[in-house]
């Protein structure tokens, strides 16, 4: 007889207080909601543990409107055992954020959830490094609607640990402003709210835009007070896509070998500012190398705004052979440099250099095209978001290069800090998709 894993419901309440390091940080928006009409509701998160072994968890729970940076209640901590699925209530009645840190195993999910039969739920964010929103880029919750004792209540919240301004605009369906600009002034790691959007008034398939100075998260909650009945609005999908339809851009062009590391890479942070990415060399005669990957700029290092942010130190073996680096400079220079050359010391390496003013929430999709059989080096930049493109074009200092049986092709991407002066790191920044392509 199979058995169902045992659920283990953890009442944050009685949980036991515990300083532990962990992996990472989620927070999960609690929007408050006990009753509606004639239905009760609770925030339940479920926390599965996929390795072999117990891991601990600990969790704060961090009141709406609050700096959640000072005076910090005292976290709660709990074994999640191997294999198992814990659900944490955090209590119908709280209104704010609940933080849970802990393990890379752990994977998390939640819901609102009705008391009555059923008790199928409604989907709550869990905010990760993963879909949060970068300072400066703006929030589309689009499909809103009011009227007939429905209301919208729109929520933000600040993952900046430092205080910030979030600016909110209505609008119908036809582009119409409704209602903005609304200013919201955010207390670090703090979570807002603006209850009944429309003020009663009526609305279909309407839209808010929220753009904050500090990374940050937003959704809406539509409730009908009549039915009982709650809604969840997400922040909607970009249409710089990445995915390809079929029969479009294949994923290895015709006469190329190539080698894929897929998804996010790297995300720098003090204790790991860099990441090396390595792929064996094809033995033989390559005529020409390309390189790809995907870059979301972050906030430019403060100590040194205009020093050299790495995007990729591509190389075969050593910086001796190198097909192409590239920096992005900050505010005050605002420019795309490379660096070229193989069987070449640093600093007899090519250089080229091209204003270009990199923006801190964009994603760039970045191509280093090292063509030594046509005798073309080409570093193409293009914004994902306005499809801007920037080039920078040189001449390889050789016509082919002579791959032998244990070469690698290493990719760093971002800078130790302190190390060498004018190199600085890249912390918060985000770097995915890496592709080369080697033509013989």
């Amino acid at each position: 007889m199979t058995r169902r894993p045992s659920i283990l419901r953890l009442f944050l309440g009685a949980l036991c207080a515990a300083g532990v390091a962990h992996a990472g940080t989620v927070y999960v928006p609690s929007p408050g909601i006990s009753t509606l009409g004639a239905s009760s509701y609770e925030v339940q998160v479920s926390i599965t543990n996929t390795s072999a072994v117990a891991a601990p968890v600990s969790q704060v729970l961090l009141p709406t409107d609050t700096d959640g940076t000072t005076g910090r209640p005292a976290a709660s901590t709990v074994q999640v055992q191997a294999g198992r699925t814990a659900v944490v209530e955090p209590g119908s009645a709280f209104k704010g954020l609940l933080e849970v840190t802990g393990s890379a195993d752990l994977r998390y999910s939640a819901r609102l959830v009705g008391t009555g039969p059923g008790r199928l739920g409604v989907y709550l964010p869990v905010i990760t490094s993963d879909n949060f929103i970068r300072a400066g880029q703006t929030a589309a919750l689009q499909g809103l609607v009011s009227g007939s004792g429905r209301t919208a209540d729109l929520t933000v919240v600040n993952l900046g640990q430092a205080a910030g301004t979030c600016t909110a605009n209505l609008y119908q369906a036809d582009g119409t402003l409704l209602a903005g600009p609304v200013t919201l002034a955010m207390k670090p790691l703090s979570h807002r709210t603006i209850a009944n959007i429309f003020s009663g008034g009526i609305a279909t398939e309407a839209r808010v835009a929220v753009t904050c100075t500090r990374d940050f998260f937003a959704y809406a909650i539509l409730t009908d007070a009549a039915t009982g009945e709650i809604a969840y609005v997400g922040p909607a999908a970009s249409g710089a896509s990445l995915l390809n339809l079929p029969g479009q851009g294949p994923a290895c062009p015709a006469g190329a070998i190539c080698f894929d590391a897929k998804g996010v890479v790297h995300q720098p942070t003090q204790a790991k500012p860099v990441q090396r990415v390595s792929f064996p060399a094809p033995a033989g005669v390559a005529t020409r190398l390309r390189m790809s990957l995907d870059v979301t700029v972050g906030p430019w290092y403060a100590p040194d705004p205009s020093g050299k942010h790495l995007i990729y130190w591509f190389v075969v073996n050593r910086n001796f052979i190198m097909p192409g680096m590239l920096y992005f400079r900050g505010p005050s220079q605002s420019v795309a440099l490379v660096r070229y050359g193989v069987n070449l010391t640093h600093p007899q390496k090519l250089k080229i250099q091209q204003p270009f003013t990199a923006q801190p929430g964009h994603t760039y999709h970045v191509e280093n095209d090292f063509d030594m059989g046509r005798g073309v080096y080409m570093v193409t930049i293009t914004d994902a978001q306005t499809a801007e493109t920037v080039q920078l074009v040189g001449v390889p200092n050789v016509r082919s290069y002579t791959l032998k049986a244990g070469d690698n092709f290493l990719i760093d991407m971002g800078f130790t800090e302190g190390v060498t002066p004018d190199e600085v790191p890249t912390y918060g920044w985000t770097y995915a998709n890496v592709h080369v392509e080697v033509y013989k």
